[in-house]
């Protein structure tokens, strides 16, 4: 698994926002190691702001009602 997907991984498994968090900072890390290029950093910037979006925007208990 690269790099870049198993971040991707990461960031779309986060369930809470402490989790995700912790994905960026990893992302941030891993961009000034040089271990993923910029383009790379940019689309996984884009999967975790969907995500963080999502997050904010599900309730803490979904619930399911049949019709």
């Amino acid at each position: 698994m690269t790099t870049y997907a198993a971040l991707s991984y990461r960031i779309r498994t986060a369930t809470t926002r402490e989790e995700l968090a912790a994905v960026g900072k990893q992302l941030d890390r891993h961009y000034h190691a040089g271990t993923i290029t910029a383009r790379a950093f940019s689309r996984l910037d884009g999967i975790y702001m969907d995500h963080a979006f999502l997050l904010d925007t599900l309730p803490e208990n979904p619930t399911i009602t049949a019709p």
